[in-house]
């Protein structure tokens, strides 16, 4: 897409939009609500009186075009909304705080680390929830045992599957097992507002929000697409792993996301039978980064093989090690997260004070 588009240009071509049989374009009644511009995806929110797949058809295929003359490359996704049938609106969710957990390369964990942290902040007494935004690689559903369930619509919202007592959403409960997904930024887009909007999170404390790995357009357009509280980068101690993770922390500062901190998974070996511990990938180097970068540091994961078996089972391992190194590790770095934290009751309370004021 050319560097140059901008929300203005978009907005000039749309004025020759109209619905059928309409005198005036969609700019001059008003109805196009909000247009973005991110990397190479532009979104185009319209807002219409009542629904008509005829109408809303003509105006995707009309915008559409008239963006692609603009710039041939550029991804489009165009949303419709009808405020006049949101008078009997859900309503909102009440989320306390969200986390994104993320990495600047795969393999390091992350997702392990997403699941173990749910459990260590659901025993703390928060209520967690989990959004798995990994879109090419949804392990949650396998790591929590609840890949086979489908999740069910009532009263108007997608109820997130229930495991171990989280609340769980992701991509892998919509695909058959094995099946990829192929898709480009303005679908990610879309499904992850749908993830945030129409799905029951209401009452969670804490969600956490497993990104994909990497700092492509997915994550970006994720980060800017979820109100996120703020990021935790997970990375292991080895330095072609934290060459990636200043490229994520570059990401996040890029688009105002405050980073929390970060751990070092993969520390070190503590041998079950004799309790030696071996540094296996140099270990200590997460912490340095962080003091060199001025990142706070929330501490270090040893390995566990039990992590992984119990990841393939659909069993977190916090569930059945509080007390092993690698267990403590996961409440040490949930209790550092602690003053990060609004409940869902904090929330409700704020907006009732603005309601009065």
């Amino acid at each position: 897409m050319k560097e140059n588009l901008t929300v203005e240009q978009i907005r000039e071509v749309l004025k020759n939009v109209k619905a059928p049989a309409a005198r005036a374009s969609i700019i001059e009644l008003n109805q196009v609500v909000k247009v973005e511009v991110r990397e190479s995806s532009v979104v185009v929110d319209i807002s219409l009186k009542e629904h008509s797949s005829l109408v809303e058809k003509s105006l995707k295929f009309q915008i559409e075009k008239a963006i692609a003359e603009l710039s041939s490359d550029a991804q489009v996704a165009v949303n419709f909304s009808h405020p006049q049938e949101h008078e009997t609106a859900k309503p909102q969710n009440r989320i306390g705080s969200i986390i994104a957990v993320g990495s600047g390369k795969g393999g390091v964990g992350k997702s392990a680390v997403t699941v173990n942290l749910a459990v260590a902040l659901q025993r703390a007494g928060h209520r967690v929830g989990i959004l798995d935004c990994d879109i090419y690689g949804p392990s949650i559903p396998t790591m929590l045992g609840v890949a086979d369930q489908k999740p069910m619509m009532l009263n108007g919202r997608i109820q997130p599957i229930q495991a171990f007592d989280l609340k769980v959403m992701s991509a892998g409960f919509f695909v058959e097992p094995g099946q990829g997904l192929i898709w480009r930024g303005p679908m990610i887009h879309k499904l992850i507002q749908q993830f945030i909007q129409d799905v029951d999170w209401d009452g969670t404390d804490v969600l956490l929000v497993d990104l994909p790995p990497g700092t492509g357009d997915a994550p970006l357009s994720l980060s800017q697409t979820i109100p996120l509280t703020g990021a935790v980068m997970v990375s292991m101690p080895q330095k072609i792993s934290l060459i990636d993770v200043h490229k994520g922390a570059s990401m996040f500062n890029q688009v105002k996301v405050p980073i929390l901190g970060v751990i070092e998974n993969m520390s070190h070996y503590v041998c079950p039978s004799c309790s030696h511990d071996e540094e296996i990938f140099d270990r200590g180097g997460v912490e340095k980064f962080c003091k060199e970068q001025g990142l706070a540091y929330l501490g270090d994961i040893p390995i566990d093989s039990r992590i992984r078996k119990l990841s393939d089972e659909g069993r977190p391992y916090l569930q059945d090690n509080l007390d092993s190194p690698a267990g403590k590790a996961f409440v040490t770095i949930s209790k550092r997260l602690a003053p990060f934290i609004r409940t869902a009751e904090d929330v409700e309370e704020l907006d009732a004070i603005k309601v009065s004021i």
